[in-house]
């Protein structure tokens, strides 16, 4: 058999480009340069590996974890650089006196060494483009309008750039005055879309119930002017109005140069990136779940280099656009003359897609198709209201979702923690409530109140792994079943079994209890990053006509 060196292959995460798709990669390229450096951005390039510190913690860039690290003969630790902007700004701090504005453009690639792999490319190619030493709004809707241009030079027909504002969520933060563990957790939940979560987390906190409720708009304050409208009749935080004014600002000058119809605004937007101070903002299209494009404004990350500048830049990601190209291509030659845009639901099989089903009838949604039982059909469709359907496995529903093949998906909490997707969990729909519990005999109580080391079997071993490392920082050794997990307790296998819990009747019939309950959980409707931004009217509606209806 041919190729079975297995020097042949690439590693996970990274794959060779050759061919066609070298060409188009290399042209793609330089089209992109050109249009760049056309726009008075001057070239520079940095180099591959940094020093540690110039993407430490303190920067706000990936988790140290993510990063892919060696040493020197000196004994530095140095990493292969997980994002241009650090870089660039190290730079400037060294080279770049007297001048300002300072207009850069670079390419490069980036590595990212993700805890979970899950099909996202390790390496990537970014083209991108800086300003720094000018904090006005002009530089603002400068860098917006060269990456809206960019996108348009490159023959993109269909896309969004989604523009948020993280001075607004830190000006509520600094009026609420809750811990750095309930910011990130919040931070978290809001970008998610995770509205129930936030009222949850809020809920043991002592704030305004004015502040509480501005906090829980944000995950749904998305769209055009009318957003913003909202947002300023929801506070009267200084801060976070003036904030809003910027945007108000900025969406003018896109408006006076004709751009508009590009341009939404997300106040859920808050990038993990800790070292943006003002506008941040992703460009999407069609085809994956992953921004095209990434952005925004860090006035104070220059000083971590010794120099103060303002500054707001934006990198497009190669490989994305290239991709989102070659779905334009795709449409354009679609034989079937197919127009209408259809919104996509994947159902988990069983009682979550029936249940689901009924609660989609509620609010005027059906598919007569779904209910012929002797239907061989793998796709169904509603073409009145332009909505396809589909059943799945629990596990691969968060997969077709991320990865854009389904607009909106229905599943459990547990499979969505397990699987540690991107994308948004919009809705707890309340049915499907269980619990994840760590279960076992009896006897085995006491190992757990004093953190003694355990075996755990489960079908959920991240879930589990959060669990005793995360939460209760105690020591265990992790064994993946996909069988009967009762079993495992009950013939020495492990002392104890995470998994869900019902009614708890199969445990008592084995002599198992409940220990502890790790979560509570139900199903809940994920929504793809990019159909969230471009089918943005449609999905919210549906997502408020279900609000309604639960």
């Amino acid at each position: 058999m041919k190729n079975q060196n297995p020097l042949l292959h690439t590693p996970e995460g990274v794959r060779d480009i050759y061919g066609n798709e070298f060409v188009q990669k290399f042209e793609l390229q330089q089209l992109l340069y050109r249009v760049l450096a056309g726009r008075g951005y001057q070239g520079i390039e940095t180099p591959t590996f940094e020093f540690f510190d110039v993407f430490s913690r303190e920067v706000g860039t990936v988790p140290s974890r993510e990063l892919y690290k060696f040493f020197d003969k000196e004994g530095n630790t140095l990493v292969l650089r997980p994002d241009m902007t650090p870089s660039i700004a190290r730079a400037v701090s060294k080279y770049f006196h007297d001048e300002t504005p300072i207009r850069l453009c670079y390419m490069g690639n980036t590595f990212i060494n993700y805890d979970k792999y899950q099909g996202r490319l390790k390496e990537t190619t970014q083209m991108g483009a800086e300003l720094m030493g000018d904090g006005s709004v002009e530089s603002d809707v400068e860098l917006l309008s060269v990456l809206i241009e960019a996108l348009q030079e490159a023959g993109l027909r269909e896309f969004q750039v989604s523009v948020g504002q993280v001075e607004f969520f830190k000006a509520l933060l600094r009026e609420a005055g809750i811990g750095n563990a309930a910011e990130e957790s919040l931070r978290r939940l809001i970008s998610d879309k995770n509205r129930f979560g936030a009222e949850e987390l809020l809920s043991g906190y002592e704030i305004s119930e004015k502040l509480r409720n501005t906090f829980l708009e944000m995950a749904t304050l998305t769209g055009g002017e009318e957003a913003l409208q909202k947002a300023k009749s929801l506070t009267d935080n200084s801060e976070a109005l003036e904030a809003l004014e910027r945007l108000r600002e900025i969406y003018k000058g896109l408006k006076e140069k004709g751009y508009e119809k590009y341009v939404t605004f997300d106040l859920s937007m808050l990038s993990k990136y800790n070292y943006y101070t003002g506008i941040i903002f992703h460009a999407y299209s069609y085809g994956y779940g992953e921004p095209l494009a990434k952005g925004g404004r860090y006035d104070n990350l220059l000083s971590h280099f010794g120099r103060e500048l303002p500054a707001v830049g934006f990198a497009i990601v190669v490989d994305q656009l290239q991709r989102a190209l070659r779905n334009d291509a795709e449409k354009k030659v679609n034989a079937t003359g197919e127009s209408k845009r259809y919104l996509t639901f994947a159902l988990t099989k069983g009682r979550l897609a029936k249940k689901t089903l009924e609660l989609l009838e509620k609010v005027g949604i059906t598919c007569e198709e779904m209910k012929d039982p002797d239907s061989r059909k793998l796709i169904f469709v509603n073409e009145e209201l332009g909505l396809k359907f589909f059943l799945a496995k629990g596990p691969d529903v968060p997969t077709y979702v991320e990865y854009g093949a389904a607009d909106i998906g229905v599943v459990g909490k547990d499979t969505l923690v397990e699987e540690g997707r991107k994308m948004y969990e919009v809705l707890d729909l309340g049915f499907g409530k269980c619990r994840m519990c760590v279960c076992g005999p009896e006897s085995v109580r006491e190992k757990l109140t004093h953190q003694e080391q355990i075996r755990v079997a489960t079908k959920y071993p991240d879930i589990a792994k959060d669990y005793f490392y995360n939460q209760k920082h105690q020591t265990v050794e992790i064994i993946k079943l996909n069988g009967s997990i009762e079993l495992a307790p009950i013939v020495g296998l492990s002392d104890v079994i995470v998994d869900i819990v019902e009614t708890g009747s199969t445990l008592r019939e084995n002599g198992l209890s409940v220990l502890e309950e790790v979560m509570p959980l139900s199903a809940r409707m994920v929504v793809n990053q990019v159909s969230m931004k471009m089918e943005s009217e449609r999905i919210t509606k549906l997502i408020q006509d279900l609000r309604a209806a639960l």
